[in-house]
């Protein structure tokens, strides 16, 4: 009897300490009853330093992200190309709305007509965010940036001028243009090395008095709500562009010489490119499908968080039906304003109540999103544009976009209804609250459009209306400091309040920017990879990144110009297009799709793809033109990457023992009508020894002919960098050099043979 005795007590006590463990796995792991481990005083201390304790060693990397919009949804998509969300992690999205998207998505409304949240188009500084966007969202609408700014010159004339505007300013009547003239030249007479006390002292250092008063001034103050003089200069990097003194002064003169002159385009966001279907919300929803469905909690809001415990209060539901709970984390990744989050922080730490009275020191504007829906047809003037910019005070709207032009698919039947899209800032603090209500706004945004000529009230048959608490975060003077302040603060809590709000620069708030420093932000404290976008904006805007990818197992780089694609339209998902003709995107969706100048045949899209990707190539890349594999190819694609595998790059032609000029017969040169082929100044063995630091093989080498053949990335790698990069640079000069017919015959060279894998010598071990 006292045998079974001991037992039974024994299995008591197993079960005593196995269900307070249970208990306390589901208090950290926020599921079941709602308790908060952090504020109930039932749950004894003891339990909760033996819990911390055992965590350490057993549970998985606890990531909750606050929101579901571009941030949020780069974080988890970065999480889940690494391996995350198994056994390894737990990973929580709350978003207050039911649906992902936040600042991102969109809406139709009951007649028909759908509506961004705010104008967004793609453009990318990010090869990652391209991919990822790509096998999301299977068709896109590519279109050529056509923007202008719509304003009242000194004569009273109100004109188009198309975008940016100091560019331009030959289009301006007399006054205005003599005036901005006069101010660039002073400048450049006598240009200012003192750095700018804040942004008006930026506009007049850079386009002088006449063009700050003509159209800087009063633009920025429309859409930023303050004053030039009360903001920084810090963020505009290139979102700016400074004019060429000398160009302007052509234009001008041609058009006093009734020459028409050409207007100048942007370089670094020409073209754009923006769902056929869905719009940008619809972005965003295709990016959340490729996720788990259970990472996502929709329609619970977050109203506390203990720093200390790390645990974060819960509000689920919707309308009067709401509960709470806890939840544990381990990183926090919040993309909820700076200003909002920090409200909502709970620590013993004494420093919280600065973080939060700086946070409340940021500045922003609200934003008013008025959509117009039409009948008929775009009039002649808007039909080409793609938005427009309006720097006087005759209109509520700092700019408008013709939407309808983005896809058919946002008008209830194309052709016989069109849309147009205002956008209206509205000061962080505000009075006259009439003027401002919904109402109001619709019928001044209607009212400036007739005024202006673009529309009749009875072509009016829809009005769509949504305000943005949030709408621009304004970079204040005081910005930089106060975020320098709280973001390291953040971090050593485990926190990384990123995003349009959550970082608050504006210079990094499109939605790549967006995307971007949720990867980049994983990538730091899973691996410690150093962050780019956030903390280094202008350099971030400075080039296209490559330097994160998704890995594919084997890929086709095709150099394009005009050739029907159709044939590689099976392999697409591991395609990479490099288009070196004049379309504005591709004819369906590839893996990448990059527009390069036409320069050295198809060797220069070869080498660019070597040189960009040297550190994050394929297993296996084929290279190819867009002709189908015309001439001696493998007419299957596919068999490059086995022929590759054995070492053998492609079709072998012959031996190649001659090492002067090439012979190009009469025949072969009369193709070349447009872009007539440049001889080179060296010969084929002289390009050999520049890039071997050794004269060519007498016996010979086997050559590739047609420019297509297959490598594996150990043979790529056999070469240095600077081995491609130097080779890239004998064909960056004309569309068609004779060098790129000497690097058709040495890409079997390049990468002949199979690269063996290091030998493994068995070690005994001594015990």
């Amino acid at each position: 009897m006292q045998t079974q005795f001991r037992v039974l007590v024994s299995l008591a006590a197993v079960v005593i300490v196995l269900t307070t463990s249970w208990i306390s796995w589901k208090m950290d792991y926020g599921f079941g009853s709602g308790i908060d481990r952090s504020l109930s005083p039932s749950v004894p201390d003891f339990m909760n330093t033996s819990w911390e304790h055992e965590k350490q060693s057993f549970h998985p990397h606890r990531i909750v992200i606050i929101g579901s919009g571009p941030t949020a949804l780069g974080a988890a998509k970065r999480l889940y190309d690494l391996g995350h969300g198994k056994n390894n992690s737990v990973i929580t999205i709350l978003e207050e709305l039911g649906k992902p998207g936040g600042l991102a998505s969109s809406v139709r409304d009951d007649k028909g007509f759908l509506w961004d949240v705010g104008v967004h188009v793609v453009f990318s500084h990010y090869t990652y965010f391209d991919r990822v966007l790509n096998m999301a969202v299977p068709e896109w609408n590519y279109r050529r940036r056509a923007s202008f700014a719509f304003m009242k010159g000194s004569d009273d004339t109100r004109r188009f001028i198309p975008y940016p505007v100091q560019n331009n300013i030959h289009v301006m009547d007399k006054i205005d243009q003599q005036k901005s003239l006069k101010g660039l030249e002073e400048i450049t007479k006598n240009p200012s090395t003192r750095k700018p006390k804040n942004f008006d002292e930026w506009l007049l250092q850079k386009f002088g008095e006449g063009l700050a008063d003509v159209f800087m001034r009063k633009y920025n103050r429309k859409i930023w709500t303050v004053d030039t003089k009360e903001m920084n200069s810090a963020w505009v990097g290139e979102r700016v562009a400074v004019p060429d003194i000398k160009e302007i002064k052509t234009k001008i003169a041609e058009v006093d010489n009734g020459t028409d002159a050409k207007d100048s385009e942007w370089g670094p966001n020409r073209f754009f490119r923006f769902p056929k279907y869905n719009g940008t919300g619809g972005i965003w929803e295709s990016v959340a499908r490729m996720l788990p469905s259970h990472w996502f909690r929709f329609h619970e809001k977050v109203t506390a968080i203990d720093i200390d415990r790390k645990i974060i209060t819960v509000e689920t539901g919707t309308g009067v039906k709401t509960s709470h709970y806890s939840l544990a984390y381990d990183t926090l990744i919040s993309t909820a304003p700076l200003d909002v989050f920090t409200s909502l922080l709970r620590s013993h730490d004494v420093s919280l109540w600065q973080m939060q009275e700086l946070a409340s020191q940021l500045v922003y504007t609200h934003t008013h999103i008025v959509g117009i829906g039409l009948t008929g047809q775009l009039p002649r003037i808007l039909a080409d544009k793609s938005w427009v910019y309006f720097p006087d005070s005759d209109s509520p709207f700092y700019r408008v976009t013709m939407f309808s032009n983005y896809s058919d698919d946002h008008v209830p039947k194309p052709g016989a209804y069109w849309s147009l899209m205002c956008e209206i800032a509205e000061p962080q603090k505000s009075s006259n609250p009439a003027y401002w209500s919904k109402d109001n706004l619709i019928k001044e945004s209607i009212q400036a459009l007739i005024l202006y000529g673009f529309i009749t009230a009875d072509m009016v048959v829809s009005k769509h209306y949504r305000r943005l608490d949030h709408g621009y975060p304004v970079p204040s003077l005081k910005r930089d400091t106060i975020l320098d302040t709280i973001q390291p603060w953040l971090k050593i809590k485990d926190i990384y309040s990123r995003g349009r709000f959550g970082g608050w620069k504006y210079e990094v708030a499109n939605q790549d920017h967006s995307f971007m420093q949720g990867v980049e932000a994983v990538d730091k404290f899973l691996s410690n990879v150093p962050e780019l976008t956030y903390p280094d904006p202008n350099r971030a805007n400075s080039k296209k990144n490559t330097d994160r990818t998704i890995p594919l197992d084997y890929e086709f780089a095709i150099a394009h110009y005009n050739e029907n694609l159709d044939w590689i339209k099976p392999h697409a998902n591991h395609t990479l297009i490099y288009h070196q003709g004049n379309d504005l995107g591709p004819p369906f969706q590839f893996y990448g799709w990059e527009r390069l100048e036409n320069l050295g045949r198809e060797a220069h899209a070869y080498l660019v793809h070597i040189t960009t990707y040297y550190n994050q190539l394929a297993n296996v890349t084929v290279f190819a033109q867009g002709d189908n594999m015309q001439g001696r190819c493998y007419k299957n694609i596919m068999q490059f990457i086995d022929s590759a595998k054995k070492g053998i790059p492609c079709k072998r032609a012959k031996v190649l023992k001659t090492w002067g000029h090439l012979f190009f017969p009469p025949k072969y040169l009369a193709r070349f009508k447009k872009y007539k082929l440049t001889m080179a100044n060296g010969t084929l063995g002289e390009m050999y020894e520049d890039l071997y630091g050794e004269p060519p093989p007498a016996k010979g080498m086997w050559v590739c002919f047609n420019g297509c053949f297959g490598a594996t990335k150990q043979q790529i790698l056999r070469h240095p960098l600077a081995f491609y990069q130097k080779a890239l640079a004998y064909i960056s000069k004309t569309p068609n050099q004779e060098e790129g017919n000497y690097l058709e015959r040495l890409w079997y060279h390049f990468f002949e043979g199979v690269d063996k894998p290091p030998i493994v010598q068995n070690a005994t071990k001594k015990v």
